[in-house]
């Protein structure tokens, strides 16, 4: 049966993650000291020890996911054969368990890309915000034209973030741009079921975030980047891409997600039209494997199954 290996992205940290990967696997236990050295903070103690508000600040949050996600992976005693796919950061983890880059430049590397999205916007000056529809609504054709409406009422600025499933979509943008957006979305033409303001510390994957996309592109393009034999499914595309040559694509790819719309339900559908049956979805929580229950192409759809926690695997490690 044909796997996606899927991983989150900010929003799905937790305190306390990963300790009893840590405390169980030596796996685990390296993973967590590698990506700690290269960044000089205690990964440990943050993921274990740290607050809600400790794991909420964005340079923070982007390293300790990577990290805890990295040594679930690596944990797992199960067929490791299959597509890769990560949600923003879990692009990140993605490329890192495909073996197409190291754990202690990655986390590096999103170490500064979290401190970069942070500092691209003033506080108080972008939002976002989720959209949710009807089942069997076209949210994404909705949307779309739903920011082109919003942006020119408001004169300001604002677009979707995240295509998450065809009902759930994420809008971003100035705050004046995602307030009338989030007004007209609840109007008789665009008829959303709820909208909900998202408590993040900055407009993501949008526009706003050029300044981020410039100051990592450097990084990106520089970092030691490894042949693998697997393919992954990147965000700004939802294209399925090989491993083994032409890094340059890759590292272009993730510098064009910072300020891009992730497009996560095409990335699922091509998924199930390359013939993936089984979505695992490895790291804190379970977003990922909830919104792919509510994704079909056609007649197609995934079984799930999710390592967030070491009961986890010993419960289900058999449905790989």
């Amino acid at each position: 049966m044909k796997k996606l290996f899927a991983f989150p992205g900010q929003g799905s940290q937790y305190p306390g993650m990963g300790k009893d990967w840590f405390d169980n696997f030596q796996a685990a236990k390296l993973a967590f000291e590698e990506a700690s050295d290269h960044t000089g903070l205690n990964l440990k103690k943050l993921c274990f020890e740290g607050s809600d508000a400790d794991l909420a600040k964005t340079e923070i949050t982007q390293p300790a996911i990577l990290t805890m996600t990295v040594a679930v992976f690596r944990s797992l005693e199960i067929d490791k054969s299959g597509v890769f796919a990560g949600h923003s950061l879990g692009e990140y983890s993605a490329l890192v368990c495909a073996g197409a880059l190291g754990l202690g430049e990655a986390a590096k590397i999103v170490h500064k890309r979290g401190q970069l999205m942070q500092e691209a916007v003033p506080a108080g000056k972008g939002k976002m915000a989720a959209v949710i529809f009807k089942p069997g609504t076209e949210g994404e054709v909705l949307t779309d034209r739903l920011c082109e409406i919003a942006s020119e009422k408001s004169g300001a600025f604002v677009s979707v973030a995240n295509y998450n499933t065809p009902e759930q979509i994420v809008i971003s943008g100035e705050t004046a741009a995602v307030d009338c957006a989030m007004e007209l979305a609840q109007g008789e033409e665009f008829s959303a079921r709820r909208v909900l303001p998202l408590n993040v510390s900055a407009p993501f994957h949008c526009a706003l975030m050029k300044p981020a996309a410039e100051g990592l592109a450097d990084d990106l393009k520089s970092a030691l980047w490894l042949n693998s034999a697997h393919s992954y499914i990147a965000n700004v595309d939802a294209g399925l891409h090989s491993l083994c040559e032409r890094h340059e694509l890759v590292a272009e790819r993730l510098i064009k997600q910072i300020d891009h719309s992730v497009r996560w339900s095409q990335s699922m559908k091509l998924a199930l039209n390359e013939g993936v049956e089984k979505l695992v979805e490895v790291g804190p929580g379970a977003v990922l494997s909830g919104m792919a229950k509510r994704l079909k192409s056609g007649d197609r759809s995934f079984q799930c199954v999710k390592f967030d926690k070491v009961e986890d695997f010993k419960n289900d490690r058999d449905k790989i």
